[in-house]
């Protein structure tokens, strides 16, 4: 009774949270999320999932996914990060496609928040990512 009591109350913190916002919502506190996770664990001791468990929480579920790593959601990811100016690694490899084949080097570009470009020459990755200032 007392957790349905406590799930009641991080559902309307959680609303208050997300009320009025443009995008994203404001951090959920240190307490919120620890006891966002207990109540997953506990959902899924008593036969339930992750996804369950976030849907009666009133959150992602992969923000709960995030949490329960011990992760704060949202901007942390790299896709929300502000640009830094600081450099990111990159992983550079041959296309299993390209090889064996002489005088082409198609090209995929991964960013770091998830977007996707291929078939480009090395010339052309070159100029897009200085057109995209990575």
């Amino acid at each position: 009774m007392e957790l349905e009591k406590e799930l009641e109350q991080f559902r309307q913190e959680a609303q208050r949270l997300k009320a009025g916002r443009r995008s994203g919502s404001l951090p959920f506190a240190e307490a919120l999320r620890a006891f966002a996770v207990r109540y997953a664990e506990h959902v899924q001791e008593t036969g339930g999932t992750v996804v369950e468990a976030a849907q009666r929480l009133g959150v992602s579920g992969p923000t709960l996914y995030e949490w329960r790593k011990g992760k704060p959601s949202g901007r942390a990811h790299p896709r929300f990060a502000e640009k830094s100016g600081a450099l990111v690694p990159v992983r550079v490899r041959e296309h299993p496609a390209a090889a064996g084949v002489t005088g082409l080097q198609p090209v995929v570009l991964v960013s770091p928040g998830g977007w996707r470009v291929e078939g480009l020459s090395v010339e052309a990755a070159a100029q897009l990512l200085g057109r995209l200032e990575c």
